[in-house]
């Protein structure tokens, strides 16, 4: 399960006229802020909804009104109520609206929150409008090298990562980090957020030594700067035990992803989505060692609270559904893995797409299924499939396509066709040589 960062901008006091005259509202605003970043969560929400409460008595002119309603959206986006966040979001937009001109900055920010929550919902198309446009305007009013922009080519750069736009994110993570570095400096907390976009992109994309690099200079940034137990870096912390295991290198990754579930369950609460998500990658690294008691629970755990939130047809659960699918397939519950991988692969063309390698990799589990039950022809076609989209969307140097050519290998040979799964083989060592030239 791969860990998703999302950066919504908690709108901070920004008017001169405000901040020489504290008053009542300012003082709540400032404090739940503050609470916020602490994850001290239900005091902080008591503070914003009185402020709340005392901006809607000042008009919808008044720019306290739009900060209200932002920073209480991002208090519940936060908190995974993205029902009650959107409406919020979106009264803010028309506020700031209403405030023209002077407002477009914060216009942008807002902008960049709601596209944010449509992406935790996998609204994926509707994010991209939003954060596109959030970008142009921020580089309008901000300057096209503020850290602001910075905030959104990372964001921007999540969303491209994870509807496989592999080009196109890494140029905007790229450029985000750049831009951290030189404006905010090599140790800011900006420069450990452009670090770990980065870095979870090159995870991703097969190339786990830079990855690796990345991410552990993003730890150590954020450990410093927010403190041992902060959100952020228990996502990271996430990222990479994930990059540690896929390297099998277990006795480092656990220890990580253990930390990380422990932070989310006591900043977080036990149902939160990010739970889901640390519990999952802590069942794999079980399940990888062997240790099917202590990971069917995990497994089971993170499900059922995806199931509730984002909901039964978000690419999380179905991503949960694959994981916990892959389990039963290794202990021969090859009826109970059908089952689970046919529901996914449903939920993941529908909202990522035929051709996105998360598709690929359902196709790959259940063609796995198929050809333990000695189901070769349906297999086969899943396999192939597999094959196309992992070689359109990451290429032949991503160790998913390169599995995948010997899962198929396998499936031939297991068919008798001995002269086809040679083909596939002498492919197979082929692309060994050609990433063996290339290191």
């Amino acid at each position: 399960m791969r860990e998703i960062t999302f950066l919504p901008v908690i709108l901070l006091l920004s008017s001169a006229c405000l901040a020489s005259d504290p008053t009542a509202w300012q003082a709540r605003m400032q404090e739940a802020n503050r609470l916020d970043q602490q994850g001290r969560y239900s005091e902080a929400q008591i503070l914003y909804l009185d402020a709340l409460d005392e901006a809607e008595r000042s008009g919808s002119t008044d720019r306290r009104l739009a900060e209200s309603l932002n920073n209480l959206a991002a208090h519940y986006f936060y908190d995974a109520r993205y029902a009650e966040a959107e409406p919020l979001y979106r009264r803010a937009l028309e506020a700031w609206k209403a405030i023209q001109p002077g407002s477009q900055r914060d216009l942008a920010l807002t902008m960049n929150n709601l596209a944010a929550l449509y992406r935790a919902q996998a609204r994926y198309a509707l994010a991209e409008r939003l954060y596109v446009e959030a970008l142009q305007l921020l580089e309008q009013a901000s300057g096209s090298d503020s850290l602001e922009v910075a905030t959104g080519l990372s964001n921007l750069a999540e969303l491209y990562r994870t509807a496989g736009k592999f080009g196109k994110a890494e140029s905007a993570a790229r450029r985000a980090l750049e831009i951290s570095e030189r404006i905010a400096g090599p140790e800011s907390p900006n420069t450990a957020n452009a670090l770990h976009t980065l870095g979870a992109l090159y995870r991703d994309l097969g190339r786990p030594d830079e990855a690796l690099e990345l991410l552990q200079r993003s730890l150590e940034i954020r450990e410093t700067a927010l403190g041992p137990e902060h959100r952020l870096v228990a996502a990271t912390l996430g990222n990479l035990a994930e990059l540690l295991s896929a390297q099998r290198r277990f006795a480092e990754a656990e220890p990580l992803a253990r930390r990380s579930l422990e932070i989310r369950e006591k900043t977080l609460g036990p149902d939160h989505p990010n739970v889901a998500v640390s519990a999952n990658n802590l069942a794999q690294i079980e399940r990888l060692q062997g240790r099917y008691i202590e990971a069917e629970p995990l497994y089971r755990r993170a499900l059922a609270i995806w199931e509730k939130n984002p909901g039964p047809n978000h690419p999380d659960t179905a991503k949960g559904l694959r994981n916990l699918a892959d389990f039963y397939h290794e202990r021969s519950r090859e009826s109970a893995a059908e089952g689970l991988l046919t529901r996914a692969l449903g939920i993941l063309e529908k909202s990522l797409g035929p051709d996105h390698p998360e598709v690929g990799m359902a196709s790959q589990s259940l063609a796995d299924v198929y050809r333990a039950q000695r189901r070769y022809r349906r297999a086969e076609a899943l396999q192939q499939r597999a094959l196309q989209i992992f070689e359109a969307s990451v290429g032949w140097g991503d160790m998913r396509y390169r599995y995948s050519l010997e899962r198929y290998a396998r499936l031939l040979r297991e068919n008798n066709r001995a002269a086809e799964a040679a083909r596939v083989e002498a492919r197979i060592n082929a692309l060994s040589d050609k990433a063996a030239a290339f290191r």
